[in-house]
């Protein structure tokens, strides 16, 4: 299904009032943490496509859903409407490579980084990822600049790494920096 228009408009006079500039946003949205993924899809004729994001969140767990944020312009987000499936590949710290070709900040084939496999209905899981969620699109919204992506999770590979995940935050990657006694590997 793909929306166009929101389902629910209520009345909000904060949101008639954006914030002053752009690059204030910018400022401020430079101090938001978020883990690194890789979002692929591939359709029938073998053709790949990703990109490099920080938008993208659980959405539940009955039943297992994502949301991700795909820019439009991209071959990404021209291939999702029509194979309505895709993977969202959580990079370890040891996989920004992979996170910098699928930025656009490395030259070649954006595949050639890492080591790739294919998952039950297609679409390319990143080798080694901290975890590949292979997902069927259950709802495209069409926002001015992005899709915004709900899919629902049909496969989980996990891959423990001692070095845990590649974050971005402040115009930079980096590591995540665990304190005290929560810093032990999840189950």
């Amino acid at each position: 299904m793909l929306a166009d228009s929101p389902t629910l408009t209520l009345p909000d006079p904060v949101a008639d009032q954006p914030c002053e500039t752009t690059e204030e946003f910018n400022r401020g949205a430079r101090h938001l943490a978020n883990g690194v993924a890789v979002i692929t899809a591939c359709d029938e004729r073998g053709a790949r496509a990703g990109v490099t994001s920080t938008g993208l969140c659980t959405l539940g767990a009955e039943p297992p859903t994502l949301l991700v944020c795909v820019p439009r312009h991209t071959g990404l987000g021209g291939l999702l409407p029509r194979v309505r499936r895709f993977a969202v590949n959580a990079l370890s710290r040891r996989q920004r490579d992979i996170a910098e070709a699928f930025a656009g900040l490395r030259q070649g084939d954006r595949f050639g980084y890492g080591r790739w496999s294919v998952a039950g209905a297609g679409s390319p899981m990143v080798a080694g990822a901290l975890a590949s969620f292979e997902c069927a699109v259950d709802l495209l919204y069409a926002y001015p600049k992005h899709l915004i992506v709900v899919g629902t999770v049909r496969t989980v590979i996990r891959t423990p790494d001692p070095e845990g995940p590649l974050v971005y935050s402040s115009g930079q990657f980096g590591r995540l920096e665990l304190a005290g006694a929560a810093a032990r590997p999840a189950p």
